[in-house]
Formats: C-alpha cells, structure tokens, sequence
C-alpha cells in the first residue's frame, strides 16, 4: 500500500509542477489569459540620459541616423506606472530598465515597435503591439 500512496503523491507532484511550468511559460509568452502584453504603451523622445525632449529631436535623428551633433536620442517605449512626463523631465531608471530603445531611424525596428516606420510620434503616445513589449527585449540603434 505504500507503494501504491508513493504513486500517487509523485504523480500528483509531477502534474503540480508541470502545471506550474505551464503556466510559467504562457505568463512569459503573454498568453497566460491575464493582462495582455502587447496591449498599448507609451512612447517619449528621450536622450541618452533619459531625459524627455522634443519629439522635433527625434524627427531630426531620423534623417541623421538616430543622432543630432553626435548625441543619440531615441523613442522610449514602455509601461511608465500611468505618469505622464514633459520635455525636460527625467523618465525613472524603473521605467527605463524595462522599456525598449528604438533608434529613430530605424524603420524596421520602429514597425517591430508598434511605431510608424517614419515621420514624427509625439511623446505620450499610446502605441500597441511590436515585439519587446513590457521588456528591454528588441532594443535597436544603441
């Protein structure tokens, strides 16, 4: 009988982990029947400091391959916690950590991003999704 009760429990144990690994898995890919992760996102036009500027500046380093007088300057897509952020404002390295970078002229890595391939995006869009939703996943031009 003890042989019998040993089945079960590894049984048990092993349809619990599987489980768990399953669900593991969906949450990572998105599909875990939660809050979607290609669901919109926000955009800024941010510096190399993360510091929101001008969306004029990422329209310009999209004719100039993504740099203005040698500085970078990107689209910074990402969940930033429901706040709205100015020109001139610091996005928080908890936001930015998780964000993606996209290089403005890098049309394919704009409409991976759920981005127009070209022209302007103004700061606080809401954009939905691209790959690297939710992750720093599919980053370009840095």
């Amino acid at each position: 009988m003890s042989t019998t009760r040993s089945n079960r429990a590894k049984a048990a144990i092993t349809t619990v982990s599987l489980t768990g690994a399953a669900m593991g898995f969906l949450t990572a890919c998105g599909g875990g029947g939660g809050e979607d992760d290609t669901e919109a996102r926000e955009v800024y036009c941010v510096d190399e400091q993360d510091n929101v500027v001008d969306e004029d500046q990422c329209e310009e380093a999209e004719r100039n391959g993504g740099f203005i007088g040698g500085l970078p300057f990107f689209f910074l897509l990402g969940n930033f916690g429901g706040n709205r952020y100015s020109v001139g404002q610091r996005i928080p390295s908890q936001y930015t950590s998780t964000g993606t970078r996209v290089n403005p002229s890098d049309t394919a890595a704009r409409s991976r991003s759920g981005l127009p391939s070209s022209g302007k995006v103004t700061s606080g869009t809401r954009v939905s999704g691209g790959i690297g939703s939710g992750g720093a996943g599919g980053s370009s031009g840095s």
